[in-house]
């Protein structure tokens, strides 16, 4: 998402609105959702220098309170009765707004990007749905709203099944590890961008793709702390021995910051299953709850049939946590 919006701000001559919006279950109905979406569209608006100044006190007035069962939309006026609008209307409304008020004449268009939009589901199963009218419609009132949504592979796949219309709605663009040749540049670039006195050698930088196999969070993860170790003892390079000599005091900050919260995750049924893919017995798993640990992001499908933990960290945790239980 940071890539995403350097990239934007690279390649354009002008400010672009841009929203970035991490998906919960904290939000806990369609209402919830738009509403804060609404409501960050709105403080991006503000935000802008470039507003003028009868657009941004309008701006300000428009509030959105969150009451259950409900949302309530509206600019404080006396004698204005409160009306009660449903998710949809709300969100389309509240775009529909800002953009013919202000973000049509000055030239913008707004980039929305909604992370985790997996976890949309489970506060209803029609968000993409919803989301997917909403900026249809907006489209037809040439409103420049720019969706953007991460999510597993998984998603789009369960979603073709369910809806097609919301699969096309969508250009994939799958998101893969860092390939060893990726990873000179994913490494050193942003010790690069603050300037700091520190080069990684290439055997580090080897070391640490046959360790994270390339996935981008514990890449830097590990190099987070290894940073913060050379810096603290004053080190012009990091080495392989190095990273190596760190490696034990990254490892148990994520059994304890990551990896338990992942076990945790899973019910107790899960938990046997997990333990059954990390010891290559899938003829004890359980292919239902597989399912289930695929949608938490705990499994991944190789293929047909066959799956395997998400990361080789987190099976050799499986097993280290297994081992203390004594299963």
């Amino acid at each position: 998402m940071r890539q995403l919006r350097y990239l934007i701000a690279q390649t354009l001559s002008v400010p672009v609105p841009m929203v970035f919006i991490s998906c919960t279950t904290g939000f806990q109905t369609l209402m919830g959702m738009c509403a804060a979406i609404a409501n960050a569209v709105r403080q991006e608006a503000v935000r802008l220098a470039r507003w003028d100044q009868a657009f941004e006190a309008e701006l300000r007035q428009w509030e959105f309170e969150i009451r259950l069962p409900g949302v309530r939309a509206s600019r404080p006026r006396a004698g204005d009765p409160e009306a009660s609008i449903s998710a949809a209307e709300l969100l389309r409304a509240r775009l529909l707004y800002l953009w013919e008020r202000g973000l049509r004449d000055y030239g913008y268009g707004v980039v929305i990007v909604l992370d985790d939009v997996n976890l949309l589901q489970a506060v209803d199963p029609q968000a993409l749905m919803l989301l997917r009218a909403v900026f249809q419609d907006l489209h037809m009132y040439q409103a420049r709203y720019a969706l953007v949504v991460t999510g597993p592979l998984e998603l789009f796949s369960e979603v073709r099944d369910v809806a097609e219309p919301v699969t096309r709605f969508f250009e994939h663009l799958p998101l893969a590890n860092f390939s060893p040749a990726d990873m000179p540049d994913a490494v050193r670039e942003p010790i690069l961008a603050v300037h700091a006195p520190l080069a990684v050698d290439d055997e580090a930088i080897d070391w640490l793709w046959q360790r994270t196999q390339g996935h981008p969070y514990f890449v830097t993860y590990v190099m987070h702390y290894a940073f913060q170790w050379a810096m603290e003892n004053r080190r012009a390079a990091l080495t392989a021995p190095d990273l190596q000599a760190v490696w034990p005091s990254v490892l148990a900050r994520l059994d304890r910051g990551k990896f338990r919260d992942d076990w945790n995750a899973a019910t107790p049924g899960e938990q046997r299953t997990l333990l059954a893919v990390a010891q290559g017995r899938m003829d004890q798993a359980n292919r239902g709850l597989l399912t289930r640990l695929v949608k938490k992001g705990l499994v991944a499908r190789m293929g047909r049939g066959q799956y395997d933990l998400y990361h080789p960290m987190f099976r050799d945790y499986v097993l280290r946590a297994a081992a203390r239980l004594g299963g």
